[in-house]
């Protein structure tokens, strides 16, 4: 064998190999998320974080959204420029198959509904325990507009345009 061709032959061993590599690393990103039912939850709302229990309905209502919207799901490769204009914390249902101690743990949706900061309005950050990897995706509003409804049922203080 020649040595060009074996120079071009672990050119290509390499440059094929590395992309391989990080196609194999990064290919769990791509894949839809699986959201587990959620029975109760609460949500804090606004600069003042007002905190309220949400109802069966809209606890449906959210089931029935993270059920339609499972692809898209990126981890956080930034931080946010605040901590959102609203939490909620809900509680995953039971099943009997699964641990009790990981009923207890919270698992978090962060909302940016208003003017926090343009390039994350109609974003939502999901947390599924404290620690693990946070997912977010961004939405047009026609998607959002059912999380936007369940943060906008009550009146809250909002912040002033920066």
């Amino acid at each position: 064998m020649r040595r060009e061709t074996a120079l071009l032959i672990g050119f290509l061993v390499i440059t094929i190999g590395t992309a391989a590599g990080l196609w194999l690393i990064a290919l769990p990103n791509f894949r839809p998320l699986s959201f587990p039912t959620m029975e109760t939850g609460t949500i804090a709302v606004g600069p003042m974080r007002k905190e309220r229990t949400l109802t069966a309905t809209q606890v449906h209502t959210l089931n029935d959204w993270l059920q339609a919207h499972t692809a898209g799901w990126g981890p956080l490769g930034q931080t946010p420029p605040s901590s959102g204009d609203a939490v909620l914390e809900m509680q995953v249902e039971h099943k009997g198959d699964q641990p009790a101690g990981d009923a207890t743990q919270p698992y978090r949706i962060t909302l940016w509904t208003g003017i926090s900061a343009a390039d994350w309005n109609n974003t939502v950050f999901v947390e599924e325990r404290p620690g693990a990897v946070i997912r977010f995706h961004h939405f047009k509003d026609k998607d959002f507009n059912a999380l936007r409804d369940l943060v906008n049922q009550y009146d809250y203080p909002r912040s002033a345009f920066p």
